[in-house]
């Protein structure tokens, strides 16, 4: 326990130190740790909770934003009544929970946490070049999981292995964190609980690195950003996870779409470079083709995954229809991995204790209406953010677009792995949603900087200038963002 608590230490240490002059300095380094730590890295208080590094780390964010005096955001939150409503729906499942204890962990866990983490956010980032590195920090963090997969890979040797074997997520009845499947062999997983985890985040990442390259990295950061794709193609493949695939196709589909500039010509590098590893290593293709082939075959252990969401479905429903209190509340947060479902799945009824939709996870844990809840809540972040892509300016709009195919991404992924809850999936998603409900008061924040300094540079009065002072220290940055996005535009 020793090297956790030595981790928590500098984790706390090094956010401190970040926010010495402001916050949202910090918050760069705060989403590294977020998306790179694993699950294993925590100490178990028996019989109360886990201290993981994401919680110590929203621990030391939050002492921070109440202690240090600064100025932060106030202009209207939204998704605060949705998240009220959710909050108190999910505590009423909760109270009518089949396990009452795991129940209200997990309402701490999943819900306090992301809507905290959001408040947050929304109140300290001020500015595009915060979330350009946010954004970065992401994508490095994700960068050096790849490092950690060649491991794992060459060396048949895990990065989990430095914690405590108490703390282990393992798999089919090993000892060992490293993740190995029938029909599909070695899947990568780094620090992820499970290679479809890590395939989700790279299909996320790679949409964010492409972004970064076309319209904020230069220097040794592109030059960072160009590694980091390489692993994380390299990576994706290696999870053998058919759905990150599919999500990386029609997020890079979108994007194609949507966001133009060096955007486009990045992503036919990309493209072409696969194609030359297609033609170059037929191997490769090969081992595609056979995974798609075992898909559609019920009887190999690969298409029985992909069967068995089907049957995981009608059971979640059929059980929450015995009775009108689990139509209207489910059974309980968290009661699904805890106690299992019985599915009857290929002729055959036994209890299963994964469930491999998340959209299906949310109706059997709170029911239709808590599915209706948190369905309103997620979705109208995409709404939002697919609206601002058309109405604000073009560095906003783009950004927004960005994260609009991001999030729509996380939310396609869901459909395959309970990834909401699960591992570092959670909060990436809400960092960007985070994100996305900041750019509106941002954009409006550079308008009003910009339109003063225009009436400043006609007036030339002293007073324009006191009120050009009393702006938020937060948006200085904004000149030198546009300078930067007309010489890359």
């Amino acid at each position: 326990m020793l090297i956790v608590l030595f981790m928590q230490v500098v984790i706390i240490i090094s956010l401190i130190a970040s926010a010495r002059r402001r916050i949202e300095n910090a918050l760069p380094l705060f989403c590294f740790f977020l998306t790179l730590m694993p699950l294993e890295a925590k100490l178990v208080i028996p019989g109360l909770f886990d201290l993981n590094i994401m919680r110590v780390s929203l621990l030391t964010l939050l002492g921070l934003f109440l202690f240090k005096k600064e100025k932060y955001r106030r202009d209207k939150l939204p998704l605060l009544n949705l998240m009220y409503l959710h909050v108190a729906w999910a505590l009423c499942s909760t109270i009518y929970s089949l396990s009452f204890v795991t129940s209200i962990k997990q309402l701490l866990a999943q819900l306090v946490e992301f809507y905290l983490m959001y408040y947050l956010l929304v109140r300290i980032v001020t500015s595009i070049e915060t979330i350009h590195k946010m954004l970065f920090a992401i994508t490095m963090a994700i960068g050096v999981c790849c490092l950690f997969s060649i491991f794992e890979v060459y060396a048949s040797w895990s990065i989990l292995r430095i914690f405590p074997a108490s703390n282990w997520i393992t798999y089919n009845g090993g000892l060992d964190p490293l993740y190995s499947e029938l029909g599909r062999g070695l899947r990568v997983r780094s620090t992820f609980p499970h290679p479809i985890l890590f395939g989700d985040a790279l299909a996320v990442s790679i949409i964010l690195s492409l972004y970064l390259l076309g319209y904020w990295a230069k220097g040794k950061q592109r030059l960072f950003l160009w590694s980091s794709l390489l692993l994380m193609f390299w990576s994706i493949y290696k999870t053998q996870s058919r759905g990150p695939w599919l999500a990386t196709i029609i997020c890079s589909f979108l994007m194609f779409l949507m966001i133009q500039k060096n955007v486009r010509k990045y992503l036919m590098t990309a493209f072409m470079l696969a194609l030359v590893v297609l033609l170059a290593r037929p191997g490769v293709w090969k081992s595609i083709d056979a995974l798609y082939q075992a898909s559609t075959d019920p009887n190999q252990p690969v298409g029985t995954s992909y069967l068995y969401r089907n049957a995981l479905a009608d059971s979640i429903v059929s059980a929450v229809q015995k009775e009108p209190g689990r139509m209207l509340l489910g059974y309980g947060l968290g009661t699904f991995r805890e106690l299992g479902l019985e599915v009857n799945f290929l002729g055959e009824t036994r209890r299963w204790y994964t469930c491999d939709d998340n959209w299906a996870a949310f109706l059997y844990e709170t029911g239709y209406v808590g599915l209706i809840l948190i369905g309103a809540l997620l979705l109208w972040p995409l709404f939002l953010a697919f609206r601002n892509y058309w109405r604000l300016p073009r560095q906003e709009s783009a950004l927004s677009g960005v994260l609009f195919i991001c999030i729509a991404g996380f939310y396609f992924s869901m459909l395959s792995v309970a990834s909401y809850s699960w591992g570092q999936q959670g909060y990436m998603n809400w960092v960007l949603i985070s994100m996305s409900i900041s750019l509106p008061g941002i954009a409006r924040q550079r308008k009003l900087i910009l339109t003063t300094k225009a009436k400043t540079g006609d007036e030339g009065g002293p007073d324009r200038t006191s009120d050009l002072a009393k702006i938020s220290r937060s948006t200085e940055v904004a000149d030198d963002q546009l300078v930067h996005a007309h010489s890359s535009g």
